[in-house]
């Protein structure tokens, strides 16, 4: 879990959390599945509070309070 991140700038970018380096490939809105598994009403508490997904392009270790840290040629573009 991310707070105070623009996560759609880090879709087709490389950045790296901790020691691992991934690629953004997609956002990903809260889904129907997610609804199946939550009490009633927990997805419309979602809506607006997207994910990432995201390839692993190197492994590591992560550890809570890695700062997400752009990678490509436009690291001063990305305001996270």
């Amino acid at each position: 879990m991310t707070r105070g991140i623009r996560l759609n700038v880090l879709v087709d970018r490389r950045f790296r959390i901790g020691d691992v380096e991934c690629v953004g490939r997609r956002l990903a809105e809260p889904c129907s599945h997610l609804q199946s598994l939550s009490p009633v009403g927990a997805l419309r508490a979602l809506v607006r509070r997207d994910g990432l997904r995201a390839g692993i392009v190197g492994g590591g270790t992560l550890r809570v309070g890695d700062p997400v840290v752009p990678l490509d040629e436009h690291d001063g573009d990305a305001k996270l």
